[in-house]
């Protein structure tokens, strides 16, 4: 069975699968990823040894009562279920997650990213979640069976919360699976997700990663990354095998721009 993601990610890799799947190692030690987002190729992998990496501290501590307190998750989800209204969401988009236990951060993540406008997960300079109500007739705001199954996978997952660089520099080893799934380049004014933390993911930063994956690469590991195809990318992984995908948009911005369009899959030559 394939565990499905239970958060809605812009970005999110499920089309992607089939052609991921084709360019992974046949066989290897662990598998690594840093840009985690909604999980799908590490919960359609299912590999009992995973390191699991995203700069997005309210993501990865959902991750974490999702694996380590699901009863009290769901209980308090339910909660929130039978709350939900229009006025309902702004009061919880207002709270500060500083303020609240584990558990708590996990529900209220969970319910703004099935209620806010498009699943988008944004936040402002001040690391403010800041999307508008969505104006769903009947919104899911979980699958127990879906977090039952993602809670099983990640019985044997390591989680961090870490800048993506120091999450790779102190964890990678020769032999690991890699996946880099970073926000990618944009290729329109409309194509821009990078702010699911309060710092941007700029062209420099695509920059770097493209050395860390030559560093990855003379370490023995074997990285595997999906990124926009653009100008940029095609320039920077030149020396690298480029397998170009269509993979259908998740998200948009007015909901009518979802054709497929063109991304890349780089591996080592």
């Amino acid at each position: 069975m394939v565990v499905k993601p239970f958060i809605k990610w812009a970005g999110g890799k499920r089309k992607l699968l089939p052609d991921i799947l084709k360019v992974a190692p046949k066989s290897f030690n662990r598998y690594l990823e840093p840009f985690l987002g909604g999980g799908a190729f590490a919960f359609a992998l299912g590999f009992h040894r995973m390191l699991l990496n995203d700069a997005n501290h309210e993501l990865i501590n959902t991750y974490e009562v999702v694996r380590d307190h699901l009863s009290n998750l769901i209980s308090l989800l339910d909660i929130h279920k039978l709350a939900h209204s229009e006025e309902y969401f702004y009061k919880v988009r207002k709270q500060n997650p500083e303020d609240l236990n584990q558990v708590e951060r996990a529900a209220r993540f969970i319910y703004l990213n099935k209620t806010a406008f498009n699943g988008l997960y944004r936040v402002n300079k001040l690391g403010q979640f800041n999307v508008p109500f969505g104006k769903y007739r009947n919104p899911s705001i979980y699958n127990k069976s879906d977090l039952e199954a993602a809670s099983q996978t990640l019985q044997s997952a390591k989680l961090f919360s870490l800048d993506y660089v120091e999450f790779l520099r102190m964890n990678s080893l020769p032999g690991d699976f890699i996946y880099l799934d970073p926000p990618y380049h944009p290729v329109s004014k409309f194509s821009d997700f990078k702010r699911y933390t309060k710092e941007q993911f700029r062209e420099e930063d695509q920059i770097q990663l493209a050395k860390i994956f030559r560093e990855l690469i003379k370490l023995q590991a074997y990285p595997v990354l999906s990124n926009s195809y653009s100008k940029l990318t095609l320039e920077i992984y030149s020396d690298f095998k480029i397998i170009v995908v269509e993979a259908a948009r998740n998200i948009n911005h007015d909901g009518t721009g979802r054709a497929p369009i063109r991304e890349i899959l780089v591996i080592p030559k």
